[in-house]
């Protein structure tokens, strides 16, 4: 509002709203917000030419942080959708498991290893097959041990976004106790063929995830989610 007396204070209000719109378009929006919230100089121009101006506080610090999580909250969607070509407008919601899933998969999506906070543990069958290796590893000692997924996908909004194929690897895992034995015996009996077993990362970690097409730089050394209020997976 601009005031016809001269020296009277002006005053700007803004305001927007992401309902209804797919992510490019509501980066768009949220940028235009983020330079408003920044404070400083501006003007308001015509066809006819400059017709005001002045100068805006920065919007508190609160304020700023708060959008700077959601630009990167709608970057990781508009990613995802992008590469899932799969287009929709932005959710109003997102759980917290929802958050993690969508950073992961942008990360996923760009050649990056990531640990992944669902994974943390994983059920083989064996083949029959012996090896003073698998004997090693049932008898407790940690390996390494890497597997597949066919598909790494989440759900959002109702849609099902599926990336492609994963591996997934820890460098030290180690078999529950009880099927440790359970397998051996079987083994020792020849009938090791079928015999499950559960192994986990030690030390509480995670499972690494690694799109099947990536070359990551990293090799499957993690990176962070880098998600404030969320603790990083190990």
């Amino acid at each position: 509002m601009i005031p016809a007396a001269s020296g009277a204070s002006a005053s700007l209000r803004f305001t927007f709203s992401l309902e209804k719109l797919e992510p490019a378009a509501g980066l768009r929006l949220l940028r235009i917000y983020e330079r408003i919230a920044a404070g400083g100089a501006f003007e308001v121009r015509a066809s006819a030419g400059v017709i005001g101006g002045g100068k805006l506080p920065p919007r508190p610090e609160a304020a700023r942080q708060e959008a700077a999580r959601l630009r990167g909250y709608i970057e990781d969607l508009e990613a995802v959708q992008r590469h899932c070509e799969q287009y929709f407008p932005i959710p109003d919601e997102l759980t917290p498991a929802d958050r993690i899933a969508l950073r992961m998969a942008r990360l996923l999506i760009q050649g990056h290893c990531v640990a992944s906070p669902f994974l943390t543990r994983a059920r083989f069958t064996l083949n029959g097959q012996d090896s003073p290796t698998l004997r090693s590893l049932l008898s407790g000692e940690p390996h390494a041990v890497r597997g597949s997924i066919a598909a790494f996908a989440l759900t959002l909004a109702g849609r099902h976004l599926e990336l492609g194929p994963v591996h997934f690897y820890h460098p030290h895992v180690t078999v529950e106790t009880e099927d440790g034995r359970r397998a051996l015996a079987a083994l020792e009996a020849g009938r090791g063929e079928g015999c499950e077993v559960t192994v986990r990362p030690v030390g509480g970690e995670c499972f690494r995830h690694l799109l099947r097409d990536a070359a990551p730089g990293s090799g499957w050394t993690p990176v962070p989610l880098e998600l404030p209020g969320f603790t990083e997976p190990r």
